[in-house]
């Protein structure tokens, strides 16, 4: 297994709906015996029957993940799995790849003790990021990345570049998430396939990448940007008229025209002013869902759409909503907020969704099964720096590596 420089072993599991651990515990009895599985690791037991990829099934009460032969599956994997790992920062050494090398002599050896190990430890899904040497031995995901460049120049990390918010209403924008998408095209017909992210942690509201929320980001886009234009569109739909429109918010408009070269909004009527910004946020949600949706399904009309790994302290309520509208799973990563961390949650008078660890409020917005795609927790005896992030921001270290297994 490998680790991210600055980051630790992420793991993901699937919550369907309401029952979680309800599958091997009050559905399935085996005794001492263990479970028959299917070549793809689901449950023979509990059979939904077969079709051409993995899919969701909702049977009125709970939703279940279901493997191409049709039996019910519990996502436990792990992400990076590949034998390279990451360049050391500030040289070019890949010190990972050089103690694959130097432990097991070949990949193809790190290959078979990698295969064993994830058994061993109940795992049988390969995460986001892993290589290809286990395809075909175990189910995986794939991240598409089909905004990602868009954003500025925001690093995962990283306070620097151009802050930009993507305008998803642009033609230019629709071609480069196609472009990004048609990448489905080369594992349509995988059957160990579970299904594509769209993206990773994108910043749908300011975090620590400092960037804009997504209203006032629309905002400052220029008068003929078609963001811009459809911001406009908007607001006279939902006033009809300037003058309603001045009465909520801190403007004297004589026409719609006026509207599109402003930069910024001030509101006289507070909550009014954040139904408007929470209505126009679904809006430009659900136009980048649905032209990512649309561009996978027309590589890919089978496999499942996994949503765009949320960061789950930031995301707002509407943006859940829309993944929840055009997409078939809704993923979410989580992490441990430090004091720091949770004092500024308490704080924030943002929309985001306010959730604990039973991820309930996603689903009630989506209403769509949950895929926790990163958790993790690190111990101050590993040997390493453990700084970054701040642990009283986000991810508080524990003493042992004990505590942190517990913590799992």
């Amino acid at each position: 297994m490998c680790e991210k420089a600055g980051y630790y072993r992420a793991s993901q599991i699937v919550i369907l709906a309401v029952f979680f651990v309800n599958l091997a515990l009050s559905l399935v009895s085996y005794g001492d015996d263990p479970p028959a599985l299917d070549r793809f690791g689901g449950l023979k037991k509990i059979s939904f029957g077969p079709g051409p990829a993995f899919r969701t099934h909702y049977d009125g009460r709970r939703w279940w993940l279901v493997t191409p032969d049709g039996g019910a599956f519990l996502s436990l994997g792990v992400c990076v799995v590949q034998p390279v790992g990451y360049t050391e920062r500030g040289t070019q050494r890949e010190p990972y790849r050089e103690n694959v090398l130097a432990r097991h002599g070949s990949v193809g050896a790190w290959t078979t003790v990698t295969a064993n190990r994830l058994r061993a430890w109940g795992l049988n899904t390969l995460g986001s990021w892993s290589g290809g040497e286990l395809r075909g031995a175990f189910p995986y995901t794939k991240e598409l990345s089909v905004s990602g460049g868009l954003w500025g120049e925001l690093g995962a990390g990283g306070l620097r570049g151009k802050k930009a918010i993507p305008d998803f209403f642009s033609p230019e924008v629709k071609a480069y998430i196609r472009d990004r998408a048609a990448a489905a095209e080369a594992t349509a017909h995988d059957p160990y396939l579970v299904g594509y992210y769209l993206d990773n942690e994108l910043p749908w509201a300011r975090d620590h990448r400092l960037g804009s929320d997504l209203f006032p980001g629309y905002m400052a886009l220029p008068p003929a940007a078609p963001g811009k234009q459809r911001l406009v569109e908007f607001f006279r739909a939902r006033y009809q008229t300037v003058d309603k429109f001045n009465a909520i918010w801190c403007t004297n408009l004589k026409d719609w025209n006026e509207l599109a070269a402003r930069q910024k909004l001030i509101s006289r009527n507070p909550v009014q002013a954040r139904r408007d910004r929470e209505a126009f946020v679904l809006l430009v949600a659900r136009e980048y869902f649905k032209t990512a949706a649309e561009a996978i399904r027309a590589r890919d009309p089978h496999h499942l759409i996994l949503g765009c790994r949320f960061l789950w302290a930031i995301v707002p309520r509407p943006v859940v909503q829309a993944c929840g509208e055009y997409c078939d799973v809704v993923s979410i990563n989580y992490y441990e907020a430090g004091w720091l961390g949770r004092l500024a949650l308490r704080l924030t008078t943002s929309m985001r969704v306010r959730t604990d660890l039973t991820f309930r409020p996603f689903y009630d917005l989506a209403r769509k099964p949950l895929l926790i795609t990163e958790f993790s927790f690190r111990a101050m005896d590993s040997g390493l720096p453990n700084t970054y992030p701040p642990g009283c921001v986000i991810q508080p270290a524990v003493l042992t590596q004990k505590i942190r297994a517990d913590k799992f």
